[in-house]
Protein backbone atom coordinates (compact mmCIF):
# COMPACT_ATOMS: atom_id res chain seq x y z
CA UNK A 1 0.00 0.00 0.00
CA UNK A 2 2.76 2.42 0.90
CA UNK A 3 4.56 1.57 -2.34
CA UNK A 4 1.59 2.64 -4.45
CA UNK A 5 1.30 5.94 -2.61
CA UNK A 6 4.99 6.62 -3.12
CA UNK A 7 4.70 6.07 -6.91
CA UNK A 8 1.79 8.55 -7.15
CA UNK A 9 3.75 11.19 -5.25
CA UNK A 10 6.79 10.85 -7.54
CA UNK A 11 4.67 11.01 -10.68
CA UNK A 12 2.82 14.09 -9.49
CA UNK A 13 6.08 15.90 -8.71
CA UNK A 14 7.39 15.23 -12.26
CA UNK A 15 4.21 16.59 -13.78
CA UNK A 16 4.51 19.74 -11.69
CA UNK A 17 8.14 20.28 -12.76
CA UNK A 18 7.47 20.00 -16.57
CA UNK A 19 4.37 21.96 -17.59
CA UNK A 20 4.62 20.71 -21.20
CA UNK A 21 3.63 17.34 -20.05
CA UNK A 22 0.74 18.89 -18.25
CA UNK A 23 -0.63 21.09 -21.11
CA UNK A 24 -0.06 18.90 -24.12
CA UNK A 25 -2.57 20.90 -26.24
CA UNK A 26 -0.71 24.22 -25.76
CA UNK A 27 1.73 25.39 -28.51
CA UNK A 28 5.37 24.92 -27.56
CA UNK A 29 6.59 27.77 -29.88
CA UNK A 30 5.15 31.23 -30.46
CA UNK A 31 6.40 33.65 -33.20
CA UNK A 32 5.92 37.38 -33.23
CA UNK A 33 4.82 39.07 -35.41
CA UNK A 34 2.59 36.33 -36.76
CA UNK A 35 2.43 37.71 -40.36
CA UNK A 36 5.37 40.08 -40.85
CA UNK A 37 5.19 42.50 -43.80
CA UNK A 38 8.33 44.55 -44.31
CA UNK A 39 9.24 47.24 -46.83
CA UNK A 40 12.40 46.59 -48.79
CA UNK A 41 15.34 48.33 -47.17
CA UNK A 42 13.85 48.45 -43.69
CA UNK A 43 14.71 46.33 -40.61
CA UNK A 44 12.69 43.52 -39.10
CA UNK A 45 12.84 41.43 -35.89
CA UNK A 46 11.34 37.94 -35.70
CA UNK A 47 10.93 36.64 -32.13
CA UNK A 48 10.46 32.95 -31.33
CA UNK A 49 9.31 32.21 -27.74
CA UNK A 50 9.50 28.77 -26.13
CA UNK A 51 6.72 27.44 -23.89
CA UNK A 52 9.02 24.62 -22.78
CA UNK A 53 11.33 25.63 -19.91
CA UNK A 54 13.73 22.82 -20.67
CA UNK A 55 14.25 23.65 -24.36
CA UNK A 56 15.96 26.49 -26.13
CA UNK A 57 14.50 27.66 -29.49
CA UNK A 58 16.71 28.23 -32.55
CA UNK A 59 16.15 29.77 -35.99
CA UNK A 60 16.93 27.59 -38.97
CA UNK A 61 18.26 29.10 -42.18
CA UNK A 62 15.85 28.19 -44.98
CA UNK A 63 17.19 30.31 -47.88
CA UNK A 64 20.53 30.36 -49.64
CA UNK A 65 21.34 33.77 -48.27
CA UNK A 66 21.25 33.66 -44.50
CA UNK A 67 20.33 37.23 -43.62
CA UNK A 68 20.30 38.73 -40.20
CA UNK A 69 21.74 37.90 -36.81
CA UNK A 70 20.27 35.51 -34.26
CA UNK A 71 20.27 36.65 -30.61
CA UNK A 72 19.35 33.66 -28.39
CA UNK A 73 18.33 33.64 -24.71
CA UNK A 74 16.99 30.96 -22.34
CA UNK A 75 13.34 30.94 -23.46
CA UNK A 76 13.38 32.86 -26.72
CA UNK A 77 15.50 33.77 -29.69
CA UNK A 78 15.50 36.91 -31.81
CA UNK A 79 16.31 37.04 -35.57
CA UNK A 80 17.20 40.61 -36.59
CA UNK A 81 17.61 41.68 -40.26
CA UNK A 82 18.88 45.25 -40.51
CA UNK A 83 18.12 45.69 -44.22
CA UNK A 84 15.47 43.51 -45.86
CA UNK A 85 15.82 42.72 -49.57
CA UNK A 86 13.25 41.31 -51.99
CA UNK A 87 15.27 38.09 -52.11
CA UNK A 88 14.71 37.59 -48.36
CA UNK A 89 11.00 36.91 -48.87
CA UNK A 90 10.62 33.28 -47.66
CA UNK A 91 9.50 30.95 -44.83
CA UNK A 92 11.56 31.21 -41.64
CA UNK A 93 11.54 28.21 -39.25
CA UNK A 94 12.02 28.17 -35.51
CA UNK A 95 12.85 24.77 -33.91
CA UNK A 96 13.09 23.33 -30.39
CA UNK A 97 13.68 19.99 -28.65
CA UNK A 98 11.52 19.64 -25.57
CA UNK A 99 11.57 16.51 -23.36
CA UNK A 100 13.25 14.65 -26.17
CA UNK A 101 10.64 15.68 -28.71
CA UNK A 102 11.46 17.85 -31.75
CA UNK A 103 9.05 20.68 -32.65
CA UNK A 104 9.10 23.52 -35.20
CA UNK A 105 7.05 26.45 -36.41
CA UNK A 106 7.29 28.59 -39.55
CA UNK A 107 6.46 32.19 -40.37
CA UNK A 108 6.39 33.71 -43.88
CA UNK A 109 8.19 37.03 -44.25
CA UNK A 110 6.41 39.18 -46.86
CA UNK A 111 8.58 41.81 -48.53
CA UNK A 112 7.33 44.66 -50.70
CA UNK A 113 8.93 47.59 -52.53
CA UNK A 114 7.01 50.80 -53.09
CA UNK A 115 9.71 53.49 -52.80
CA UNK A 116 8.06 56.27 -54.80
CA UNK A 117 4.60 57.74 -55.11
CA UNK A 118 3.08 57.26 -58.58
CA UNK A 119 3.77 60.04 -61.05
CA UNK A 120 0.79 61.55 -62.88
CA UNK A 121 1.44 63.39 -66.15
CA UNK A 122 -0.62 64.97 -68.92
CA UNK A 123 0.30 63.58 -72.35
CA UNK A 124 -1.83 66.05 -74.38
CA UNK A 125 -0.28 69.39 -75.29
CA UNK A 126 -2.17 72.61 -74.57
CA UNK A 127 -5.47 70.96 -73.54
CA UNK A 128 -8.64 72.92 -74.14
CA UNK A 129 -12.24 72.37 -73.15
CA UNK A 130 -14.05 69.76 -75.21
CA UNK A 131 -10.93 67.80 -76.12
CA UNK A 132 -10.11 64.22 -75.24
CA UNK A 133 -6.99 64.32 -73.10
CA UNK A 134 -4.53 61.52 -72.33
CA UNK A 135 -3.19 60.97 -68.81
CA UNK A 136 -0.31 58.76 -67.71
CA UNK A 137 0.44 57.26 -64.31
CA UNK A 138 3.78 55.56 -63.71
CA UNK A 139 5.67 54.00 -60.81
CA UNK A 140 9.01 52.23 -60.59
CA UNK A 141 10.95 49.73 -58.50
CA UNK A 142 7.83 47.86 -57.33
CA UNK A 143 7.66 44.41 -55.67
CA UNK A 144 5.82 42.05 -55.84
CA UNK A 145 4.68 42.50 -59.44
CA UNK A 146 2.06 39.79 -59.85
CA UNK A 147 -0.95 41.79 -58.62
CA UNK A 148 -0.77 45.54 -59.32
CA UNK A 149 -3.92 47.58 -59.94
CA UNK A 150 -4.35 51.23 -60.97
CA UNK A 151 -7.48 53.18 -60.10
CA UNK A 152 -8.22 56.53 -61.77
CA UNK A 153 -10.39 59.16 -60.09
CA UNK A 154 -11.88 62.35 -61.46
CA UNK A 155 -12.88 64.67 -58.64
CA UNK A 156 -12.74 61.65 -56.28
CA UNK A 157 -15.03 59.48 -58.38
CA UNK A 158 -13.58 56.36 -60.00
CA UNK A 159 -13.80 56.49 -63.79
CA UNK A 160 -11.42 53.70 -64.77
CA UNK A 161 -9.71 50.71 -63.16
CA UNK A 162 -6.85 48.87 -64.81
CA UNK A 163 -4.78 45.80 -64.23
CA UNK A 164 -1.27 47.15 -64.80
CA UNK A 165 1.14 45.10 -66.88
CA UNK A 166 4.60 45.16 -65.27
CA UNK A 167 7.79 46.09 -67.10
CA UNK A 168 10.54 44.05 -65.50
CA UNK A 169 13.83 45.49 -64.41
CA UNK A 170 17.05 43.49 -64.34
CA UNK A 171 16.31 42.33 -60.80
CA UNK A 172 13.10 41.32 -59.02
CA UNK A 173 11.45 44.74 -59.14
CA UNK A 174 9.34 46.16 -61.97
CA UNK A 175 7.90 49.39 -63.36
CA UNK A 176 4.31 50.02 -64.43
CA UNK A 177 2.69 52.57 -66.75
CA UNK A 178 -1.03 53.22 -67.10
CA UNK A 179 -2.56 55.53 -69.74
CA UNK A 180 -6.19 56.62 -69.96
CA UNK A 181 -8.20 58.93 -72.21
CA UNK A 182 -10.74 61.32 -70.76
CA UNK A 183 -13.26 63.32 -72.81
CA UNK A 184 -13.69 66.78 -71.31
CA UNK A 185 -16.80 68.85 -71.89
CA UNK A 186 -16.88 72.26 -73.52
CA UNK A 187 -17.73 73.71 -70.09
CA UNK A 188 -14.81 72.05 -68.29
CA UNK A 189 -12.31 74.47 -66.75
CA UNK A 190 -10.52 73.17 -63.62
CA UNK A 191 -10.16 69.40 -63.24
CA UNK A 192 -8.42 67.17 -60.71
CA UNK A 193 -7.29 63.64 -61.60
CA UNK A 194 -5.95 61.15 -59.06
CA UNK A 195 -4.05 57.94 -59.71
CA UNK A 196 -4.15 55.32 -56.96
CA UNK A 197 -1.69 52.45 -57.34
CA UNK A 198 -2.41 49.29 -55.34
CA UNK A 199 0.27 46.73 -54.66
CA UNK A 200 -1.33 43.35 -53.90
CA UNK A 201 0.33 41.41 -51.08
CA UNK A 202 -1.66 38.16 -51.17
CA UNK A 203 -3.52 37.58 -47.92
CA UNK A 204 -2.07 40.56 -46.08
CA UNK A 205 -4.08 43.08 -48.10
CA UNK A 206 -2.80 46.06 -50.11
CA UNK A 207 -0.19 48.75 -49.96
CA UNK A 208 -1.35 51.80 -51.92
CA UNK A 209 -0.20 55.31 -52.76
CA UNK A 210 -1.98 58.20 -54.49
CA UNK A 211 -0.89 61.13 -56.62
CA UNK A 212 -3.05 63.88 -58.11
CA UNK A 213 -2.83 66.30 -61.01
CA UNK A 214 -4.74 69.56 -61.37
CA UNK A 215 -5.58 70.80 -64.87
CA UNK A 216 -6.72 74.24 -65.93
CA UNK A 217 -8.26 73.95 -69.39
CA UNK A 218 -8.20 76.74 -71.91
CA UNK A 219 -11.54 77.55 -73.48
CA UNK A 220 -10.39 78.36 -77.01
CA UNK A 221 -10.05 76.69 -80.39
CA UNK A 222 -9.80 72.91 -80.36
CA UNK A 223 -10.54 69.84 -82.47
CA UNK A 224 -8.96 71.66 -85.41
CA UNK A 225 -8.45 69.73 -88.63
CA UNK A 226 -8.19 70.05 -92.39
CA UNK A 227 -8.68 67.24 -94.90
CA UNK A 228 -6.90 66.38 -97.04
CA UNK A 229 -3.55 67.77 -95.96
CA UNK A 230 -2.12 66.71 -99.34
CA UNK A 231 -3.81 65.51 -102.51
CA UNK A 232 -2.95 64.78 -106.14
CA UNK A 233 -5.54 65.53 -108.83
CA UNK A 234 -5.67 65.80 -112.63
CA UNK A 235 -6.76 68.73 -114.73
CA UNK A 236 -10.55 68.70 -114.92
CA UNK A 237 -11.04 66.77 -111.65
CA UNK A 238 -13.15 67.96 -108.71
CA UNK A 239 -11.29 69.31 -105.68
CA UNK A 240 -12.83 69.34 -102.20
CA UNK A 241 -11.01 70.57 -99.05
CA UNK A 242 -12.77 70.69 -95.68
CA UNK A 243 -11.70 72.58 -92.56
CA UNK A 244 -13.32 72.46 -89.11
CA UNK A 245 -12.82 73.55 -85.50
CA UNK A 246 -14.68 73.82 -82.19
CA UNK A 247 -14.57 76.84 -79.96
CA UNK A 248 -16.52 79.40 -77.98
CA UNK A 249 -17.57 81.62 -79.66
CA UNK A 250 -18.27 79.52 -82.74
CA UNK A 251 -15.30 79.81 -85.10
CA UNK A 252 -15.40 81.57 -88.46
CA UNK A 253 -13.37 80.16 -91.37
CA UNK A 254 -11.87 81.90 -94.40
CA UNK A 255 -9.79 80.58 -97.31
CA UNK A 256 -6.86 81.81 -99.37
CA UNK A 257 -4.23 80.37 -101.67
CA UNK A 258 -0.54 81.06 -101.17
CA UNK A 259 0.57 83.56 -103.75
CA UNK A 260 -2.91 84.85 -104.60
CA UNK A 261 -3.30 87.34 -101.75
CA UNK A 262 -6.50 87.43 -99.76
CA UNK A 263 -8.88 87.50 -102.72
CA UNK A 264 -11.11 84.52 -103.47
CA UNK A 265 -10.73 83.11 -106.95
CA UNK A 266 -13.95 83.34 -108.93
CA UNK A 267 -14.21 79.64 -109.75
CA UNK A 268 -14.07 78.64 -106.06
CA UNK A 269 -17.31 77.50 -104.43
CA UNK A 270 -17.24 77.71 -100.60
CA UNK A 271 -19.88 76.32 -98.23
CA UNK A 272 -19.87 76.37 -94.44
CA UNK A 273 -21.83 76.28 -91.20
CA UNK A 274 -21.32 75.49 -87.48
CA UNK A 275 -17.54 75.79 -87.45
CA UNK A 276 -16.98 73.84 -90.69
CA UNK A 277 -16.19 75.04 -94.21
CA UNK A 278 -15.56 73.26 -97.52
CA UNK A 279 -13.85 74.68 -100.60
CA UNK A 280 -14.87 73.19 -103.98
CA UNK A 281 -13.26 73.60 -107.40
CA UNK A 282 -15.37 71.68 -109.89
CA UNK A 283 -12.89 71.59 -112.78
CA UNK A 284 -9.26 71.95 -111.79
CA UNK A 285 -6.85 73.88 -113.94
CA UNK A 286 -3.09 73.50 -113.97
CA UNK A 287 -2.66 76.81 -112.15
CA UNK A 288 -4.89 75.61 -109.29
CA UNK A 289 -2.00 73.62 -107.85
CA UNK A 290 -0.44 75.05 -104.69
CA UNK A 291 -1.01 75.51 -100.96
CA UNK A 292 -4.47 76.42 -99.65
CA UNK A 293 -4.78 78.11 -96.24
CA UNK A 294 -7.77 77.70 -93.95
CA UNK A 295 -7.84 80.52 -91.38
CA UNK A 296 -9.92 79.78 -88.25
CA UNK A 297 -10.92 82.57 -85.86
CA UNK A 298 -12.80 82.50 -82.55
CA UNK A 299 -12.91 85.72 -80.59
CA UNK A 300 -9.32 86.87 -80.07
CA UNK A 301 -7.96 83.46 -81.03
CA UNK A 302 -6.99 82.39 -84.54
CA UNK A 303 -4.94 79.70 -86.23
CA UNK A 304 -4.16 78.41 -89.73
CA UNK A 305 -4.22 74.99 -91.34
CA UNK A 306 -2.93 74.24 -94.83
CA UNK A 307 -3.57 71.74 -97.61
CA UNK A 308 -1.15 71.06 -100.45
CA UNK A 309 -2.76 70.38 -103.84
CA UNK A 310 -0.80 68.95 -106.76
CA UNK A 311 -2.48 69.14 -110.18
CA UNK A 312 -1.25 66.77 -112.87
CA UNK A 313 -1.43 67.72 -116.55
CA UNK A 314 0.07 66.60 -119.83
CA UNK A 315 2.72 68.53 -121.81
CA UNK A 316 1.89 72.14 -122.65
CA UNK A 317 3.77 75.24 -123.85
CA UNK A 318 6.04 72.97 -125.88
CA UNK A 319 8.55 74.62 -128.22
CA UNK A 320 11.72 73.83 -130.11
CA UNK A 321 14.46 76.35 -130.82
CA UNK A 322 17.37 76.14 -133.24
CA UNK A 323 17.54 74.38 -136.57
CA UNK A 324 17.63 76.05 -139.98
CA UNK A 325 20.85 76.33 -141.94
CA UNK A 326 24.39 75.87 -140.66
CA UNK A 327 27.67 75.32 -142.41
CA UNK A 328 29.76 72.19 -142.45
CA UNK A 329 32.01 71.90 -139.32
CA UNK A 330 30.01 74.50 -137.40
CA UNK A 331 28.30 73.67 -134.07
CA UNK A 332 24.57 73.03 -133.86
CA UNK A 333 22.32 73.44 -130.78
CA UNK A 334 18.64 72.47 -130.67
CA UNK A 335 16.65 73.23 -127.50
CA UNK A 336 13.28 71.68 -126.61
CA UNK A 337 11.06 73.09 -123.85
CA UNK A 338 7.90 71.71 -122.27
CA UNK A 339 5.81 72.17 -119.12
CA UNK A 340 4.03 69.18 -117.57
CA UNK A 341 3.23 67.64 -114.18
CA UNK A 342 4.62 65.10 -113.41
CA UNK A 343 7.79 66.54 -114.91
CA UNK A 344 8.06 65.50 -118.56
CA UNK A 345 10.65 63.25 -120.13
CA UNK A 346 12.20 64.86 -123.22
CA UNK A 347 13.84 62.69 -125.90
CA UNK A 348 15.29 63.27 -129.40
CA UNK A 349 14.85 61.15 -132.53
CA UNK A 350 15.98 61.03 -136.16
CA UNK A 351 15.43 58.56 -138.97
CA UNK A 352 19.19 57.91 -139.23
CA UNK A 353 20.23 56.36 -135.88
CA UNK A 354 23.93 56.28 -136.78
CA UNK A 355 24.17 60.06 -136.63
CA UNK A 356 23.07 60.02 -132.99
CA UNK A 357 26.43 58.75 -131.81
CA UNK A 358 27.87 62.27 -132.01
CA UNK A 359 24.97 63.89 -130.16
CA UNK A 360 25.61 65.55 -126.80
CA UNK A 361 22.33 65.78 -124.87
CA UNK A 362 21.88 67.72 -121.63
CA UNK A 363 18.71 67.95 -119.56
CA UNK A 364 17.27 70.20 -116.88
CA UNK A 365 13.76 70.62 -115.53
CA UNK A 366 11.41 70.92 -118.51
CA UNK A 367 14.23 71.43 -121.03
CA UNK A 368 16.63 69.40 -123.13
CA UNK A 369 19.44 70.51 -125.46
CA UNK A 370 20.87 68.49 -128.37
CA UNK A 371 24.32 69.65 -129.43
CA UNK A 372 26.58 68.59 -132.30
CA UNK A 373 30.01 70.18 -131.99
CA UNK A 374 31.04 69.78 -135.64
CA UNK A 375 28.39 69.31 -138.29
CA UNK A 376 28.85 67.00 -141.23
CA UNK A 377 26.75 66.90 -144.41
CA UNK A 378 24.97 63.74 -143.27
CA UNK A 379 23.69 65.62 -140.19
CA UNK A 380 21.12 67.38 -142.33
CA UNK A 381 17.54 66.24 -141.89
CA UNK A 382 14.51 66.48 -139.59
CA UNK A 383 15.07 66.31 -135.83
CA UNK A 384 12.13 65.31 -133.62
CA UNK A 385 11.69 66.35 -129.97
CA UNK A 386 9.25 64.22 -127.90
CA UNK A 387 7.89 65.74 -124.65
CA UNK A 388 5.88 63.19 -122.66
CA UNK A 389 4.59 62.10 -119.27
CA UNK A 390 1.93 59.60 -118.17
CA UNK A 391 -0.85 62.01 -119.24
CA UNK A 392 0.24 62.51 -122.87
CA UNK A 393 2.94 63.53 -125.30
CA UNK A 394 3.73 66.31 -127.80
CA UNK A 395 6.09 65.96 -130.77
CA UNK A 396 7.83 68.87 -132.51
CA UNK A 397 10.33 68.84 -135.37
CA UNK A 398 13.13 71.08 -136.54
CA UNK A 399 14.75 71.04 -140.02
CA UNK A 400 18.52 71.20 -140.09
CA UNK A 401 20.23 72.08 -143.40
CA UNK A 402 23.98 71.59 -143.47
CA UNK A 403 25.56 73.84 -146.09
CA UNK A 404 28.70 72.63 -147.78
CA UNK A 405 30.72 73.35 -150.90
CA UNK A 406 30.92 71.12 -153.96
CA UNK A 407 32.05 67.58 -153.40
CA UNK A 408 31.99 64.30 -155.30
CA UNK A 409 32.47 66.30 -158.54
CA UNK A 410 33.06 64.31 -161.76
CA UNK A 411 32.98 64.81 -165.51
CA UNK A 412 32.15 62.07 -167.99
CA UNK A 413 32.54 61.99 -171.77
CA UNK A 414 35.26 63.52 -173.91
CA UNK A 415 38.03 61.67 -175.65
CA UNK A 416 37.95 61.09 -179.45
CA UNK A 417 34.94 61.39 -181.76
CA UNK A 418 34.54 61.62 -185.54
CA UNK A 419 33.46 64.54 -187.50
CA UNK A 420 29.64 64.89 -187.66
CA UNK A 421 29.15 62.55 -184.70
CA UNK A 422 27.30 63.67 -181.56
CA UNK A 423 29.15 64.57 -178.39
CA UNK A 424 27.80 64.42 -174.78
CA UNK A 425 29.74 65.66 -171.73
CA UNK A 426 28.19 65.19 -168.30
CA UNK A 427 29.29 67.05 -165.16
CA UNK A 428 28.00 66.00 -161.68
CA UNK A 429 28.54 67.54 -158.26
CA UNK A 430 26.98 67.50 -154.77
CA UNK A 431 26.66 70.71 -152.73
CA UNK A 432 24.29 72.56 -150.43
CA UNK A 433 22.99 75.04 -151.46
CA UNK A 434 22.49 73.28 -154.78
CA UNK A 435 25.46 74.02 -157.01
CA UNK A 436 25.42 75.98 -160.25
CA UNK A 437 27.14 74.06 -163.05
CA UNK A 438 28.54 75.93 -166.05
CA UNK A 439 30.66 75.05 -169.09
CA UNK A 440 33.55 76.98 -170.63
CA UNK A 441 35.93 76.84 -173.57
CA UNK A 442 38.63 79.15 -174.83
CA UNK A 443 36.80 79.66 -178.13
CA UNK A 444 33.46 81.23 -177.21
CA UNK A 445 32.16 81.02 -180.79
CA UNK A 446 31.73 77.30 -180.41
CA UNK A 447 29.22 77.83 -177.67
CA UNK A 448 26.54 78.64 -180.18
CA UNK A 449 25.95 75.02 -181.05
CA UNK A 450 25.99 73.69 -177.48
CA UNK A 451 22.82 72.21 -176.07
CA UNK A 452 23.02 72.35 -172.29
CA UNK A 453 20.52 70.64 -170.00
CA UNK A 454 20.49 70.76 -166.21
CA UNK A 455 19.00 68.75 -163.37
CA UNK A 456 19.78 68.68 -159.67
CA UNK A 457 23.55 68.38 -159.27
CA UNK A 458 24.12 67.52 -162.92
CA UNK A 459 24.60 69.26 -166.28
CA UNK A 460 24.98 67.84 -169.77
CA UNK A 461 26.68 69.56 -172.70
CA UNK A 462 25.62 68.12 -176.06
CA UNK A 463 26.83 68.84 -179.62
CA UNK A 464 24.68 67.04 -182.11
CA UNK A 465 27.19 67.19 -185.04
CA UNK A 466 30.83 67.71 -184.32
CA UNK A 467 33.04 69.81 -186.51
CA UNK A 468 36.80 69.93 -186.53
CA UNK A 469 36.80 73.24 -184.69
CA UNK A 470 34.96 71.59 -181.73
CA UNK A 471 38.18 69.98 -180.64
CA UNK A 472 39.76 71.35 -177.47
CA UNK A 473 39.51 71.39 -173.67
CA UNK A 474 36.05 71.72 -172.13
CA UNK A 475 35.82 73.00 -168.53
CA UNK A 476 33.01 72.18 -166.08
CA UNK A 477 32.61 74.62 -163.14
CA UNK A 478 30.59 73.37 -160.12
CA UNK A 479 30.08 76.18 -157.60
CA UNK A 480 27.95 77.61 -154.79
CA UNK A 481 28.55 80.32 -152.23
CA UNK A 482 30.84 78.04 -150.23
CA UNK A 483 33.25 77.24 -153.06
CA UNK A 484 33.81 75.87 -156.52
CA UNK A 485 35.42 72.91 -158.27
CA UNK A 486 36.66 72.93 -161.87
CA UNK A 487 37.14 69.83 -164.00
CA UNK A 488 38.18 69.53 -167.68
CA UNK A 489 37.66 67.06 -170.49
CA UNK A 490 39.69 66.78 -173.72
CA UNK A 491 37.72 66.37 -176.96
CA UNK A 492 39.50 65.22 -180.17
CA UNK A 493 37.52 65.52 -183.40
CA UNK A 494 38.70 63.09 -186.04
CA UNK A 495 38.06 64.06 -189.69
CA UNK A 496 39.20 62.78 -193.15
CA UNK A 497 42.14 64.54 -194.81
CA UNK A 498 43.87 64.07 -198.20
CA UNK A 499 45.79 61.01 -197.00
CA UNK A 500 44.22 59.72 -193.80
CA UNK A 501 42.14 60.56 -190.70
CA UNK A 502 43.82 63.05 -188.48
CA UNK A 503 42.86 65.50 -185.75
CA UNK A 504 43.72 69.00 -184.95
CA UNK A 505 44.27 71.00 -181.79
Amino acid sequence: MWGKVSFLIVTLSVLIQDPVLVTVSEEILLIFPEAPVVKSGEAVELTCVSQCPSGRPRWEKTIDLAPGKEIPSHSKTLLRIDKVLEAYEADYKCTITCAGKFSSKEVFLTVYSFPHSPKVELQSLNPVSGQTITLQCSARDLYPCHNINVLWYHNFEVFETQKAEPIWNSGLTCNVISRVNYKTSTRSRDLTFTCQLRLGLNSVGFREQNSSLELHLYNGLHNIWIEPTHTVKRVGDLLSISCSADGDPLPTITWRKVGSGTRTTQHWNITGAHGRSTLFIHELRAQDGGVYICKISSGANSTDRQSSVEVWYGPRNVSIDGGGSARDSEALALTCHGDANPEPNITWRRTDPSAQRRWNISRSRGESELRIDSLRPDDHGIYECVVENKLGEVRLTAQVDVEYGPRNVSIDGGGSARDSEALALTCCGDANPEPNITWRRTDPSALRRWNISRSRGESELRIDSLRPDDHGIYECVVENKLGEVRLTAQVDVEYEGDDAFSHGF
